[in-house]
């Protein structure tokens, strides 16, 4: 057998946050290189110079590939599509490894995640691994040695417990279908970052009799244009005065600004319009890549609409997913349904010590202030500030906050398998830290975002395939294997233990 291993380095299609991650991919490169030569192998790095930074990039470099094993290496956030065309054109028997950098620093493991949605849903076979510390060899030279030689990594099965379906489960998950069924999705924007979560109007229909509507980003932003001043001033003040920390400054580079904020609230009654206009039940916008190239994100937006306490709120929550992200938007209504009415987080599985079941959910959009302390009465607990600059060139805010709310929590997700959508949930409690602790988590790892921390009932890791789980409090897993159940399709629970032996 020839023992020779392709390499293949995925990232970013912006050349800023490409600078600054390169270099890093660059030393554990380096010592990945070393691990596997150590194992008897020799490496053909595809694309040596720069990280592949889009899909022609992808499909030019991955026509060098030679060995008898691939090793898709992603060390920051690597955009979805530059892994999943290019590895399609790879013979079927190559193994295949997905590599993913675990520092909290970088999205890497993120990006890993968003990844596997699409070889999942395209039937890609491939293996995953995460690593944190590059220059620990002993740490993870036996699963790349066993990738190597045996052409697969599988890390230590586990028995998972079995989830018990009661009457009144099928019953409440016989209601959602129904409401579900007639209702209208919309989705501003196409695929976001180009990641694989999109899910079809067929599909849609079929799955759930739900009508998915499609709107370009123009149009909100021509609605967004016509929002008076006035309005957003006074949803601006709602804000202030229901205790949102908004931090403004004057520098627009460095600070959110005042005129960011009242961007963002037009963007909220426009996408309030666009409801009414096309009578919408829940939805999904792009926000990246397009939207915040030239305008403030939407985030802020989001998270405001998914929470019941908002400007003119009718008293309900709005599902609104960021990233257009239509599994993400369909798994927010479910769980919003099971749940009456209560906000839906959405998150990117971020960073994680499966020693201590501990997992760090974070991502810039949609997650309500509601999940601050729990209250429907005010927005305390929440603040908003300017995003990062690399990412986001015109600024604007989210709603960030610690998740502080004790108890159980219930993640899910409508993912695809081999062109089937199939369901995954499982549970978890919230680990609430104290402000020394969050300020230690967070300093490397999106201070400027909502974090959410959790003790998850098994290791979702090795098996989610996709980077968005969805969470909302109390425990509804049941109810989800029923609603899969009713739907006839595939469920997947990684829970290895209760939530009370969590506590």
């Amino acid at each position: 057998m020839l023992r020779h291993v392709d390499i293949y380095l995925p990232l970013d299609s912006r050349d800023e946050p490409n600078a600054e991650v390169w270099p890093i991919a660059k030393k554990q490169l380096t010592e990945l290189i070393k691990v596997i030569e150590k194992c008897g192998w020799k490496t053909n790095v595809l694309n040596s110079e720069k990280p592949i930074s889009s899909v022609a990039e992808g499909m030019k470099a991955i026509k060098k590939a030679r060995g008898s094993r691939f090793i898709d290496f992603m060390a920051g956030w690597a955009y979805p599509d530059f892994t999943v065309s290019p590895l399609w054109q790879l013979p079927k028997e190559i193994p295949k490894l997905m590599l993913g950098s675990a520092i909290p620093d970088y999205p890497g493991a993120v990006g890993l995640l968003a990844a596997a949605a699409g070889t999942s849903q395209m039937g890609i076979r491939t293996d995953r691994l995460f690593v944190e510390d590059f220059n620990d060899h002993e740490k993870y030279r036996e699963p790349i040695r066993a990738f190597l030689e045996h052409g697969e990594y599988t890390p230590d099965k586990e028995e998972y417990i079995d989830i018990k379906v009661t009457n009144a489960d099928r019953e409440k998950a016989k209601n959602v279908l129904t409401e579900l069924s007639g209702s209208l999705y919309g989705a501003v924007g196409p695929r976001s970052m180009q990641m694989w979560n999109k899910i079809s109007d067929a599909d849609f229909l079929r799955y759930f009799g739900i009508a998915r509507e499609g709107f370009d980003g123009l149009r909100l932003l021509k609605m967004t244009e016509k929002i008076p001043d006035k309005k957003a001033e006074k949803a601006f003040e709602f804000l202030v005065e229901k205790g949102m920390d908004i931090r403004l400054g004057n520098n627009p580079k460095k600070h959110l600004t005042k005129e960011m904020v009242l961007f963002q609230m037009k963007v909220y009654y426009a996408l309030l319009e666009l409801r009414k206009q096309f009578g919408l039940d829940f939805m999904g916008v792009q926000d990246q890549l397009d939207w915040i190239e030239h305008y403030p994100a939407t985030d802020l937006t989001l998270g405001i609409l998914n929470n019941r306490l908002r400007p003119d709120s009718d008293g309900n929550t709005f599902v609104v997913a960021t990233e257009a992200d239509d599994g993400a938007s369909l798994t927010m209504q479910v769980l919003k349904l099971l749940s009456g009415n209560s906000p839906v987080g959405f998150n990117d599985l971020r960073y994680w010590d499966s020693q201590k079941s501990l997992y760090w959910f974070v991502n810039s959009g949609s997650l309500a202030p509601y999940f601050a302390f729990g209250s429907h009465e005010s927005l305390k607990g929440s603040w908003s500030e300017r995003q990062t600059y690399m990412y986001f060139k015109k600024g604007g805010g989210t709603c960030s906050l610690v998740a502080r709310i004790p108890g159980t929590v219930t993640w899910a997700r409508f993912s695809y398998k081999n062109h089937k959508l199939y369901l995954c949930a499982g549970r978890g409690v919230t680990d609430i830290p104290t402000d020394e602790i969050w300020r230690e988590r967070s300093k490397n790892c999106s201070p400027d975002w909502p974090h959410w921390y959790l003790k998850l009932c098994g290791k979702i890791e090795n098996h989610i395939n996709s980077n968005h789980p969805m969470t909302v409090m109390g425990d509804h897993l049941a109810e989800l294997k029923a609603l899969a159940d009713a739907m006839d399709i595939e469920f997947e629970c990684y829970d290895t233990k209760k939530p009370e032996q969590l506590l």
